[in-house]
């Protein structure tokens, strides 16, 4: 009941106080959405469609601003379960939560606003209440330290004081990469410490200021002599039937005789046994007790289990993430908001009950553009040297535009310098023996890639420091690479892609990209000269827009002046496709391999960067911000890795030239149901807002008014999301395809099982850059030796290896030719449940791809 949830509330509230557990509580005051207290603690996961995903989370901080200090609107399901206890209070707003209390302690690091511990919006587990409620802390504290269990099944619950529920288990608690010293070389954090019984593992690294560097390993152990503990999959399928274990750790110098207690929750049914129950644990052993659960509902879930011995009782909840039995379709729409615009969108009839949502999202700026990129490129693959490199290049990009423009924020500075410096030591690994660099690091080195790297190491210079020789080292060994002719000649995998054969002069394309990459990474040597003489002698084969914009951005780097740089961009803009709002360029061909609208999206941002970079065509590269903008992906970015950079680039170079703000508020309005208005200020016009109309959103047409009531030119994006059975899917002909098998599909606790992959090409080009995602069955760890064999004889790149997924990294795969795997797994538990469905895509056209569905699986105990 309502007063239920109060009384919870209360009691999780006195707690903490009492407890003095302060670090992972806030507060959000004033416009500027000010935050006090640990701007990290809480995390409001950036992306709507997996709210489970804790690590990819914005702080508060962060958070806060992004809303113009209106306040964070979320579903309270979105709050991870390890902030819960710390978020005490949500305010009711049609389906939605706004945070809304204050709770000023003396002990925290900032000048209490009143004495008095004020607490309004009460809510508690995404459970509304009517009113809103004031408490101190006096009227918190209960008249007895002793508080009721609820346990679901038992008659009445006896009276037990309440251990603390343990709930934060982040994988890296701490991560610094710049920590500045006193003047004695001293170095101070506060860490709150997370709820693991674990050691962690401390590494640090120091340098003075005339280089002396320093290194250390230390060990942090946390431990309790008696805890429980949950053995939770990272996800489920609704539908599934698992058995649980859970285990009691009793390093005590007596027997406990335990009361193990499962909170019952509306996501799951228990199917055997009751939810409270006793075990006899020895003094210094270990046992468990197995909870067998049916999934109900979908969305991130928690389970949380007590543990009561006769001397100590611990309690713990663990997350779990539970998808729909479905394909998950995604849909969007982007375009200007000047004024208002009405759109529908449609949700079959046929989607999954109570899985189906929309977003919208509104860009008041393209620096909000440039930053939701930032933020999901990095969800992207990035196994090999251009996605890594890809997923790093837009951290050091904005980095450098905030320095240059004097818009440093320093919560997105840290975190751009902590993936900065990440990336940069794992391209520093792809470099072969000799010089260059490949995809992978094997030799012999890829040309065409080397010169995409010296790009983005010379920008990173500019924020974060690079070997000094490395950049160099690189430029002399591309000269070095040079024809007589002043020609470089593509890679052999470019010679003999199906989709460069329209091209009349490959060497042309090869040695402008190479010449780009060496003006950009500051280079003036006499490969340079003998390489313009080349490209004048060859420009006019330049007949299509892929050739046509290396040229122009390798003549444009070496002089925009130039009368040949001027016909070449002149030739170019003649190319665009262009109509009353937008232009863009079409082709087939680009070194990413990409094809179709991927393709097109690389070189229309190429070619609108390198007429920037000349100040030619202001009107037709203001038309290319809106084809770009329209073509943004439901995920956040365009596509494909290197589609996503060069529209960065493009926009960041927009922004250099212009300026855009607004001032007013959003009204929002789907199927006739009105939504609070965002408010958007100046200070914060180049902030993404995202809200989530998800409770309103119905099966059929879904009516959406959108209004502008200011000042200025914003962006929206509308993203439909829903799934649709397997059975009803209609099945067509697929250029990729996979199949995924096991040698039995009944197996006992504890078995190993053989899991069968095949893909199969279908087109008649070799696909490049091959993605196989297979899906794991829950509670099940998969064994590495195969998957070493095979890329110890290279008949896969690299793999990796998630709680949900194994994914298979392929260079290639010819037409015709079956790539086939064999993979063991071992089950953990019982279960019967349903794998996670598997696919296989181009990184870079990720659009050709096949599937294959779930699998039943049943292990018995």
């Amino acid at each position: 009941t309502e007063e239920e949830f109060k009384e919870r509330f209360r009691q999780a509230l006195y707690t903490r106080h009492r407890g003095g557990r302060v670090e992972d509580l806030f507060v959000l005051e004033g416009v500027g959405g000010v935050m006090h207290g640990n701007a990290n603690a809480l995390m409001i996961d950036r992306d709507f469609f997996d709210s489970a995903s804790v690590t990819a989370g914005i702080p508060l901080a962060r958070a806060s601003s992004m809303m113009g200090g209106t306040g964070i609107r979320f579903k309270a399901g979105e709050i991870p379960a390890a902030a819960r206890l710390g978020a005490l209070g949500y305010l009711g707003d049609r389906g939605q939560r706004r945070v809304a209390h204050e709770m000023p302690f003396q002990d925290w690091d900032f000048e209490p606003a009143d004495q008095k511990e004020n607490i309004s919006g009460l809510g508690y587990y995404g459970h509304r209440v009517s009113e809103l409620d004031e408490y101190t802390v006096d009227e918190l504290k209960p008249k007895s330290t002793e508080v009721a269990l609820r346990t679901g099944d038992v008659g009445k619950p006896e009276q037990v004081e309440q251990p603390r529920v343990r709930s934060w288990f982040p994988e890296t608690l701490l991560s610094e990469p710049a920590v500045i010293t006193d003047e004695n070389g001293v170095g101070r954090r506060r860490v709150a410490i997370a709820d693991s019984i674990t050691t962690w593992r401390l590494t640090g690294q120091a340098n003075t200021l005339d280089g002396e560097v320093g290194s250390t390993t230390s060990a942090l152990r946390v431990f309790q002599e008696f805890f429980v503990d949950i053995d939770l999959p990272v996800a489920l399928t609704q539908g599934d039937e698992v058995t649980l274990p859970v285990v009691v750790y009793n390093y005590l110098k007596e027997d406990q005789e335990v009361r193990l207690a499962l909170q019952k929750e509306d996501w799951f049914e228990l199917l055997e046994g009751s939810y409270e129950r006793t075990l006899e644990v020895q003094a210094d052993s270990v046992d468990s007790s197995p909870y067998r659960i049916l999934v109900k509902d979908i969305g991130p879930c928690s389970l949380t289990v007590y543990g009561y011995g006769a001397s100590k009782s611990d309690a713990v909840m663990r997350t779990v993430q539970v998808k729909p039995n479905g394909k998950e379709v995604l849909e969007s729409t982007s375009d200007r908001l000047d004024r208002f615009v009405d759109q529908t969108l449609v949700i079959p009839a046929e989607a999954l009950d109570g899985a189906s949502k929309i977003l919208l999202k509104i860009y008041p700026g393209l620096f909000s553009q440039v930053l939701e990129g930032m933020d999901s490129i990095l969800r992207m693959p990035s196994g090999c040297f251009e996605q890594t490199s890809s997923t790093t290049y837009p951290n050091l990009l904005v980095l450098d535009y905030m320095r240059h423009t004097n818009q440093i924020n320093p919560e997105i500075e840290m975190r751009a310098k902590q993936y900065i410096n990440l990336g940069y030591q794992r391209l520093f690994s792809y470099e072969v023996p000799g010089g260059g660099f490949q995809a992978f690091g094997n030799p012999p080195a890829n040309r065409v890639l080397t010169a995409y790297g010296l790009q983005q190491f010379f920008d990173m210079a500019k924020v974060h420091p690079v070997d000094p020789a490395l950049i160099p080292r690189t430029q002399e060994w591309l000269a070095g690479q040079q024809n007589a002719d002043g020609s470089w000649t593509p890679d052999d995998n470019y010679v003999h892609a199906e989709m460069w054969q329209g091209i009349q002069n490959s060497n042309l394309v090869a040695t402008a990209y190479i010449v780009e990459g060496l003006t950009s990474s500051g280079y003036r040597g006499e490969a340079l000269d003998k390489a313009m003489g080349y490209l004048r002698k060859h420009a006019g084969e330049a007949k299509d827009a892929f050739s046509l914009v290396h040229l122009a951005a390798a003549l444009v780097g070496i002089d925009p002046d130039d009368e040949l740089t001027s016909d070449v961009l002149k030739q170019l803009r003649d190319l665009a496709k262009e109509t009353k709002d937008e232009a863009y360029w079409e082709s087939q061909a680009t070194f990413s391999f990409a094809c179709g609208d991927v393709a097109s999206i690389e070189v229309t941002a190429h070619a609108a960067l390198a007429m920037m970079q000349a100040g030619k065509y202001p009107e037709l590269t203001g038309k290319v911000l809106n084809w770009l903008l329209r073509k943004k992906d439901p995920s956040g970015t365009w596509n494909s890795t290197q589609a996503t950079v060069l529209a960065m680039k493009t926009f960041l170079a927009a922004l250099e030239k212009q300026t855009e703000t607004a001032d007013g508020k959003v009204l929002v309005k789907i199927n006739d149901e009105e939504y609070a208005p965002m408010v958007i200020t100046p200070e914060t016009s180049d902030v993404l807002r995202m809200l989530d109309l998800g409770p309103s959103t119905v099966k059929g047409g879904n009516r959406i008014h959108i209004a502008l009531q200011g000042e200025g030119s914003l962006l929206y994006q509308l993203v439909a999301k829903y799934y649709l059975p397997w059975e009803e899917e209609e099945k067509l002909q697929e250029p990729l395809t996979i199949k995924v098998d096991y040698d039995r599909t009944e197996l006992q606790k504890d078995d190993t099982v053989t899991c069968k992959v095949e893909v199969q090409n279908n087109q008649p080009m070799i696909a490049n850059m091959v993605m196989v995602d297979v899906g794991i069955p829950p509670g099940f760890k998969v064994e590495s030796e195969e998957l070493e064999a095979y890329v110890a004889r290279r008949a896969i790149e690299k793999y990796n290896i998630t709680g949900r997924q194994l994914t298979l990294y392929l260079e290639k795969l010819d037409p015709g030719r079956p790539a086939r795997y064999e993979v063991k797994m071992k089950a953990r538990f019982p279960l019967r449940a349903k794998t996670p469905e598997s696919r296989v895509y181009q990184y870079y056209n990720p659009e050709i791809l096949g599937m294959a569905e779930p699998i039943d699986m049943v292990v018995k105990g």
